[in-house]
């Protein structure tokens, strides 16, 4: 009795098992089941999307976990070519996402026990120390992971020209020693490639080798990522890849990118919709591939662990989803990742607006079977507010420089002023210390205080507006015009003394 009672509970955990792993399979099916009405959607949806808001070119790949569901290109790679068109295998600088590949290597060599994320980044870097050197001791490779290092966003190392490594490091040595953290490590969130560029030599100094050769021969040769590497600071390039385009004043221009080898593991990566699928299918197979195991499971769930801000290792990590962006001044690209990892998506595009990652969004509830947000020309303007509010500005000064220029002619002509030079009285002393004051306090804030906070040797090395960059040249040309003109005309244009002589009345 106890075995016919034993076997039929086995029975009724088969059966359940079966009901259990049936409804899924339906559940899944029923996505794909609706696939071409789907695809339908996302080719309107980005098409839509570039035509509203000039996008040249997008490439986007959508996978599960058993391989590609659906990949296309769309547009051109250069809006000077158009017989030039994108496909799946086009390749794309990807900025920012790059990180996420660094964030792979750094979990693969824990797990080889060559480092542990817990310790302190002067344990592998003794050189590293910002101006509060105990606070920046207790920065850990996690803290770099999650952007939780107190290091300010401005950081980075665009400026760095080098590929000598010990160069490098002396460099961005010097760039850290008079560094105030924003915050105590672990205390905050502050997004800074400063983090992942201090990976990248991390990953040198354990592994032994060149950054770019670890990246390769760990993490896109056994992906099968073939096209897929650091190829734009020594001006590689591979063919069929996309060139970047930015806004310029309202009008969309190709824009060559130009990165430094410092910062490959931040935002030096070059991929397409094909290879990035690989990666997500990876990612969605616990690490698993074809040629086996990339990465353990349990460290692909670390990297998707959201501490207090919602971050994990370079992964902005939401309930219904995980994603990471990137953007260079001439591209895009996002990739999602849904959150019971059933499946990813990416979408590229060689051009530096908003609307591609909001874009990005939308195709994401598309697969989900919601509905995409309308994302309407007048809501991502082709001028950004910045560059309108410094061109007002400019406008405004114009018109005062042409005001006191015909204004000193006109009494110049009709007599009322003359062109004098006499010793400058108290008042006029003062007008022009406050003149001098006030134009070198307007110069120093454009040419340097305004590169430092964003992060820039100078002004003419920010590429990422560049409405905002030669709106600002401008600004401080026509201000350095009318701060000139009023100098001169307190120094040197005096008012006519009319005579006070009475005139005489003839009888």
């Amino acid at each position: 009795m106890g075995g016919s009672m034993i076997k039929k509970i086995v029975v009724l955990m088969i059966c359940i098992l079966c009901i259990l792993l049936f409804t899924s399979t339906d559940k899944f099916s029923a996505t794909i089941s609706d696939r071409d009405q789907k695809i339908k959607q996302i080719e309107v949806e980005i098409e839509n999307n570039m035509k509203t808001h000039d996008i040249p070119g997008m490439a986007f790949a959508l996978v599960d976990s058993n391989g590609i569901v659906y990949s296309k290109g769309f547009g051109t790679l250069d809006i000077r070519e158009d017989t030039q068109q994108i496909d799946e295998n086009t390749n794309f600088n990807l900025g920012s996402l790059s990180k996420v590949f660094t964030t792979i290597a750094i979990m693969q060599l824990q797990e080889k026990g060559l480092l542990r994320i817990e310790d302190p980044v002067v344990n592998y870097l003794p050189w590293f120390k910002t101006r509060d050197a105990l606070m920046s001791y207790q920065i850990t490779i996690k803290h770099l992971l999650n952007h939780s290092s107190g290091l300010p966003s401005r950081l980075n190392v665009h400026d760095v020209k080098s590929v000598d490594q010990q160069e490098i490091k002396i460099q961005i040595s010097d760039k850290l020693r008079n560094v105030m953290l924003v915050a105590k490590p672990g205390e905050t969130f502050e997004y800074t490639n400063m983090n992942t560029d201090l990976l990248q030599i991390i990953i040198e100094e354990v592994s032994d080798v060149p950054f770019t050769k670890y990246m390769d021969e760990n993490i896109f040769k056994p992906l099968g990522m073939n096209r897929t590497g650091y190829f734009t600071f020594d001006d590689q390039q591979l063919s069929n890849t996309a060139i970047g385009h930015r806004y310029h004043w309202g009008k969309i221009k190709p824009f060559k990118e130009k990165l430094v080898y410092a910062t490959s593991s931040s935002a030096g990566l070059s991929s397409n919709a094909t290879d990035l699928s690989k990666f997500m299918m990876c990612l969605l197979n616990e690490g698993e591939t074809p040629m086996g195991n990339l990465i353990r499971s349990n460290s692909i769930n670390e990297v998707f662990r959201a501490n207090k801000y919602g971050i994990g290792y370079n992964w902005y990590i939401y309930p219904q989803n995980m994603y990471m962006e990137g953007g260079l001044p001439g591209f895009t690209s996002t990739m999602v990742l849904n959150s019971d990892k059933s499946f990813g998506l990416v979408l590229l595009s060689n051009s530096k607006q908003d609307i591609t990652f909001h874009s990005g969004f939308n195709l994401f509830r598309i697969v989900e079977g919601g509905t995409p947000k309308p994302l309407l020309g007048e809501d991502f303007p082709k001028v950004k507010s910045a560059a309108k509010i410094i061109l007002s500005i400019t406008m405004f000064i114009c018109t005062i420089l042409v005001y006191v220029v015909g204004a000193t002619f006109y009494n110049l002509a009709k007599g009322r002023h003359t062109v004098t030079f006499v010793k400058p009285i108290f008042n006029k002393i003062c007008m022009m210390i406050l003149l001098l004051a006030l134009y070198f306090g307007v110069m120093y804030y454009i040419y340097v205080l305004f590169p430092y906070y964003v992060g820039v040797p100078s002004l003419f090395d920010f590429q990422k507006e560049p409405d905002v960059t030669s709106g600002l040249i401008i600004l401080s040309i026509m201000y350095t015009s009318l701060s000139f003109v009023l100098f001169l005309k307190i120094l040197i244009i005096q008012k006519v003394k009319l005579s006070k002589t009475p005139i005489k009345l003839s009888c």
